[in-house]
């Protein structure tokens, strides 16, 4: 398969495992990877002529070094930018190999380009969250500090999922968690919030609340569908489609269909797509997005949809193949999880003109969409620039990297895996507007999460900029209308506030059928 920071070194070892949980949660950042001495590596110990003791690697974590310094040669798309670095991966020195890939990842200078690639000794977990379905309560979250101190913080609800425990228990956009197991929230406990089993919340209902209700929720594992709300509006006789997508998930290439022939069924004209918490995804799911959505004379055509740029390696290794991904009226993907196959050529609504709600939460698969569909269609970007995750990566196996036939011996690391930035994706003319710091928006809107209104409401902060946009005409707001935030709580600046919803995740099922040898450069 393939797929779109810190605190002490063993905390941020348990943190990755969890990175890709589908729901959005705040980390915070308190210190520096350290780049070895990954504390839970039992050494071998052997000892010199001279008496000195040499910590040599355990056997699983040799091949992990070697598996990852593998990957990174051949696949990586700045594999010649962090050569030198490679053998800091050495099967014979390296006791850290995760820390180490997240250390060497590509920068230029002290900025770090690449946020992404990083190497997991759990591969089965991190798969299961990206597809949706790992271990959680089903909210979103955004933190700040509860005062001006900074003694303790709290965490407003962005959304809850569907059928999750925190839509059941009664949470809703807006509401703001001020205690957590009867004590205030701190950098010591916060994760609890979401990474604890059961939890008990303090949680006012809104601003406009002065007391704490008890909230008690169990987390579960249920698929988190990422289309929290789907709605048709009449603008002056003409329909405009609202639909608040929150991951290209591979499951909900099963249901958007659906939702698009139910908006072809209303007469949409125009849609207002809601982006403002996506952060990615499947390639395969993007393209069937923007297949529902473009001109249908492009879609039955199969035009260009994006274009590649891979590394010198895999660009002569795959002169000879395309890939180039295509507008198509039928998908297909099938693995052990899934058996997908449909036509959606009568859930294409032909549009010409497209507008997104997008912010920084915005990324990857969400960025592809837009910069995919733009040379053909008017996309009208609303709200804040979007992350700027241009590249696409592969999540890989031992097994995918080395092959099935290899006498690689990687018995010890089959439950390991790599993701791995492997191209930079870009419209037909090959153009990325994505590059290198996110997409800017045609109208600037805020996503007011404290302005008291829900998904779909007409009010609502973003929805209500781009439903102007297309036309709809507000009565001017006076001055008793306007909503006064809380004076206590303000925005978490350093250490910031880091997210783990997947964001910048681009992931490609096009995985090569041979194994490819490491060549130097």
């Amino acid at each position: 398969m393939v797929f779109a920071e810190s605190d002490h070194e063993f905390e941020y070892l348990e943190s990755m495992k969890r990175v890709f949980r589908y729901f959005t949660i705040v980390m915070i950042s308190v210190a520096a990877v350290a780049a070895c001495g990954h504390k839970e590596e039992i050494p071998n110990e052997e000892p010199t002529p001279s008496g000195p003791v040499i910590v040599k690697p355990s056997d699983e974590i040799s091949q992990a070094d070697y598996f990852a310094q593998y990957a990174l040669t051949v696949y990586y798309l700045w594999n010649r930018e962090i050569a030198n670095d490679l053998d800091r991966l050495s099967p014979d020195t390296c006791k850290a190999p995760i820390d180490v890939v997240h250390d060497i990842r590509y920068h230029q200078g002290a900025k770090e380009v690449d946020h992404w690639t990083m190497l997991t000794n759990n591969l089965g977990e991190m798969t299961s969250s990206v597809e949706g379905t790992a271990k959680s309560f089903g909210y979103d979250l955004t933190g700040m500090w509860a005062d001006r101190d900074q003694t303790a913080l709290v965490f407003i609800v962005n959304y809850v999922s569907k059928g999750k425990p925190a839509e059941k228990a009664g949470l809703k956009r807006g509401d703001i968690i001020w205690t957590l197991n009867g004590s205030d929230i701190t950098l010591k406990n916060y994760m609890d919030l979401f990474n604890a089993s059961s939890v008990k919340l303090g949680v006012q209902p809104g601003l406009s609340a002065k007391d704490l209700v008890t909230v008690s929720m169990t987390a579960n594992e249920d698929w988190e569908d990422p289309v929290l709300l789907s709605k048709t509006f009449d603008i002056d006789g003409k329909k405009v489609g609202y639909l608040v997508y929150n991951s290209f998930d591979i499951k909900s290439m099963e249901t958007l269909p659906d939702f698009f022939r139910k908006f072809k069924a209303d007469g949409v004209k125009e849609l207002i797509l809601d982006l403002r918490y996506n952060g990615g995804g499947f390639v395969i799911t993007e393209c069937e997005l923007a297949s529902l959505i473009a001109p249908y004379a492009n879609v039955a055509a199969k035009d260009v949809y994006q274009t590649e740029v891979f590394n010198s390696i895999l660009t002569e290794a795959w002169k000879d193949d395309d890939f180039n991904t295509y507008f198509d009226t039928k998908f297909e993907y099938k693995n052990a999880d899934y058996n997908i196959t449909q036509d959606i050529s009568d859930a294409n609504l032909d549009l010409k003109k497209l507008y997104v709600i997008v912010t920084n939460g915005s990324a990857s698969a969400s960025e592809g969409l837009i910069v995919g569909l733009k040379p053909y269609m008017d996309v009208v970007l609303i709200g804040e620039q979007t992350y700027g995750k241009y590249c696409a990566g592969y999540m890989m196996s031992p097994e995918n990297v080395f092959g099935s036939q290899s006498t690689t011996d990687y018995s010890l690391i089959k439950k390991w895996g790599i993701y791995v930035m492997v191209s930079k994706f870009a419209d037909k003319n090959k153009n990325n507007p994505a590059m290198p710091d996110g997409i800017p928006v045609n109208i600037k809107a805020e996503d007011d999460v404290l302005d008291g209104y829900q998904f779909g409401d007409e009010e609502e902060t973003m929805l209500k900029a781009a439903l102007t946009a297309a036309g709809k005409t507000y009565p001017k707001a006076s001055s008793s209308s306007v909503r006064t935030r809380s004076e206590t709580m303000v925005p978490v600046s350093k250490p910031v506030l880091k997210t783990a919803h997947p964001k910048g995740i681009l992931i490609k099922t096009d995985l090569p059928s041979k194994t490819l040898p490491v060549v130097s450069e």
